[in-house]
């Protein structure tokens, strides 16, 4: 009996520890993911809500238009007063000059927006794959504390048919009240 105490009690105590430290490991994960989900919001608000014209690519390709149309034009004007060009012949230069402007900044818009939903679906997988760890860890709590429930009513039904069986002084009789209280340890387990 005496040997029955201290091999529960050994139990007891270790499965206090280990509980104890499985839910530093638990409280640990969560703050990291709780980080993790805090990088990802604030990576995706510093790249999808920006302004896409100012990034470096877009002003690179900016300035570079700037350059070539001013190169272009300055020869446009140049071989006007060379060949006497016509104000209508000018401005047929400057109309393409602007349509190679207006075409360039539309694909800009374009390349800003696939910028802008390549953003988003990075971050949509990232806080997808946050929550599938969440919903991982979720069901291992879940499973812990009905292993520990089921733990804690084993060992009640067994420490109670012990102490009724010894207490009582019948041996025949001893197994048929374990038994019944192992099945409402099992009963129990299924309620709650």
């Amino acid at each position: 009996m005496i040997g029955a105490a201290i091999g529960a009690g050994a139990g007891l105590a270790t499965s206090i520890f280990g509980g104890s430290k499985a839910a530093k490991q638990r409280r640990k994960m969560d703050r990291y993911l709780n980080q993790q989900d805090a990088e990802n919001k604030a990576w995706y608000n510093a790249n999808a809500l920006s302004d896409y014209t100012q990034r470096a690519d877009t002003q690179n390709l900016m300035k570079q238009l700037r350059d070539t149309m001013g190169k272009q034009n300055k020869i446009a004007a140049n071989t006007a007063v060379v060949t006497g060009a016509t104000p209508e012949q000018q401005a047929v230069q400057k109309e393409q000059s602007n349509k190679v402007i207006s075409d360039t900044f539309a694909n800009i818009g374009a390349m800003g927006q696939q910028w802008k939903d390549n953003v988003t679906d990075k971050y949509l997988t990232r806080k997808d794959n946050i929550a599938q760890q969440r919903m991982g860890m979720m069901g291992q709590k879940a499973q812990s504390y009905e292993n520990l429930m089921n733990s804690g009513l084993n060992m009640m039904s067994g420490s109670l048919g012990g102490l009724l069986g010894s207490g009582t002084g019948a041996t025949a009789g001893s197994s048929g009240v374990s038994g019944s209280l192992g099945g409402l340890g099992g009963l129990l387990g299924g309620i709650i």
